[in-house]
């Protein structure tokens, strides 16, 4: 597993949350909120964390900052639920795809190799594609699903 200092990006899948009895909570200057509806709570139903800088192996650097920008301040976690969920990706992955189409994307040096893997063979990968792949995946799984969100760090 990936520990959190080393992670270059963090996904989280959210559902909300409604608590089966209302929940109180007492901030620093001891004001009380109550919590009771699902559009105050959310659980963490999923996390994937990457090692690799998935943008590293996009050559033009006008599109890697506009796929992180499209990516990673989209999906804070400091927004709204409501801001996060699944449509919200597509742009992300109509571009993505896009960039992986026009080989804007190449394959890069893994910081993680397979435990079996031969030394004297590079273990590469295309980290662009990796995230695609892997969010198409979390967008068939969850996106049908009601009040589900998306953050990323």
């Amino acid at each position: 597993m990936v520990s959190e200092s080393t992670a270059k990006l963090r996904i989280s899948v959210w559902r909300d949350f409604a608590p089966s009895k209302a929940l109180v909570f007492r901030g620093r200057d001891a004001q009380h909120q109550v919590l009771e509806s699902d559009s105050d709570l959310q659980q963490e139903i999923y996390r994937w964390q990457l090692k690799e800088d998935p943008f590293s192996g996009v050559s033009d650097e006008d599109l890697r900052a506009r796929l992180r920008i499209k990516l990673v301040e989209v999906f804070e976690p400091s927004r709204p639920p409501g801001e996060r969920r699944w449509s919200a990706l597509k742009e992300f992955l109509d571009e993505a795809t896009a960039a992986l189409g026009g080989g804007h994307a190449e394959w890069t040096a893994s910081q993680d190799a397979p435990l079996d893997d031969d030394d004297e063979v590079p273990y590469e990968l295309n980290p662009l594609l990796a995230l695609v792949l892997h969010l198409k995946w979390l967008s068939d799984m969850f996106s049908e699903q009601p009040g589900v969100s998306v953050s990323i760090r």
